[in-house]
């Protein structure tokens, strides 16, 4: 099984919208500023919807998208991702018009987002974790390592948002330090799903591009945007994120290349694509 690129794609884009989302959330209670929480609310709906359409691409067919729909209130794995995203969506429009009228409800609309940004970056690993006939999935690690790329992807790009519009140095400090440690955390997760997983000849990549590259440059830059309020480590943290988990994902897709089903029979089987 070679790298679904269009799932690579999905995860990235809708973690990213799910993870500023989430941020954007918070942001609300750090107190930063509402351009910074207007535009990543934007970004939000915009990385959604993208990533949702790259997800219609490794259905293949209009039969197993017709399969996936029908089945979708399962709660199976798979259908608990399209779910969420279908509520990020939601959560984002609605929170997007609050915020732009400056409305008191946004504060309960960013808890929304924080609550569904979470759930979908976790959804959007455990769907493979649960695949339990490839060792190198078969892992925890691997479902938080999904989530905590897909929340440091948001998290740098809302800070970057926050320095971009100035935000005020004191809520700029605070979200830094959210941020640098979801970095560390997730750092420590590469780690461990490094430890745990076969990666065979994919190894190098792996402890190079995410280990070293997404994980320990990221974190590092997080520090110094939290400490020198720094706006280019923001969007240094941001792109060395982006490299790790795009190297992840791919060293996923990778690693135990023994033969194995087609992934619609996994997903039919494991993840709730098709009805049991």
């Amino acid at each position: 099984m070679g790298i679904e690129w269009p799932l690579v794609l999905f995860t990235i884009f809708a973690g990213a919208g799910a993870g500023v989302l989430a941020f954007a959330g918070l942001g609300e209670f750090l107190g930063a500023g509402k351009k910074a929480r207007f535009i990543a609310a934007i970004l939000a709906l915009v990385l959604l919807v993208v990533g949702g359409c790259l997800s219609l691409l490794h259905l293949g067919n209009p039969a197993n998208f017709m399969a996936a729909a029908t089945n979708l209130f399962s709660f199976s794995p798979i259908s608990l991702e399209l779910i969420f995203l279908g509520l990020g969506v939601v959560v984002a429009i609605i929170y997007l018009v609050l915020v732009n009228r400056e409305s008191s409800a946004s504060k309960a609309l960013g808890v929304c987002g924080m609550v569904v940004g979470i759930a979908f970056c976790y959804a959007s690993g455990h769907g493979y974790e649960v695949i339990d006939v490839r060792p190198a999935w078969s892992t925890p690690a691997l479902t938080f390592s999904y989530a905590l790329s897909a929340l440091a992807l948001g998290g740098f790009l809302f800070l970057a948002l926050e320095m971009l519009f100035k935000d005020e140095a004191a809520a700029i400090k605070k979200m830094a330090l959210v941020v640098l440690i979801v970095a560390v955390l997730e750092t420590i997760l590469y780690v461990a799903y490094g430890a745990l997983a076969p990666l065979g000849e994919s190894a190098m990549v792996f402890w190079v591009g995410a280990v070293i590259v997404g994980g320990v440059a990221a974190a590092v830059a997080g520090v110094l945007a939290w400490m020198k309020n720094n706006s280019s480590m923001a969007w240094i943290g941001l792109l060395t994120v982006l490299i790790g988990a795009i190297a992840f994902r791919a060293v996923m897709w990778l690693a135990g290349s023994t033969a194995i089903p087609s992934f619609f029979d996994l997903a039919g089987n494991s993840r709730g694509l098709f009805p049991f």
